[in-house]
């Protein structure tokens, strides 16, 4: 079960990045300029942008949860 949850992490974390990686693309494709492209990517991605973040989080959060359920599963004692 570990070897699962642990699969499941990383597919889910490799998700999430490569969504990230696209949206950045995005940005550049979409824009008249490639400062233009910088400036939405600096928008988004601002420490200050509290929405996304909130959204990060929120689509990180079946992988936290696997994280948080694979440590517990770890840290239990064995019962044979």
């Amino acid at each position: 079960m570990d070897t699962t949850l642990t699969a499941f992490i990383w597919v889910w974390l490799s998700l999430i990045l490569l969504i990230n990686i696209f949206a950045i693309a995005g940005f550049f494709v979409g824009a008249d300029s490639v400062w233009a492209g910088i400036q939405k990517v600096q928008e988004t991605y601002s420490p200050f942008n509290v929405i996304n973040w909130l959204v990060e989080l929120v689509t990180l959060s079946p992988a936290i949860g696997a994280y948080v359920w694979r440590e517990r599963r770890r840290n239990r004692p064995q019962t044979n």
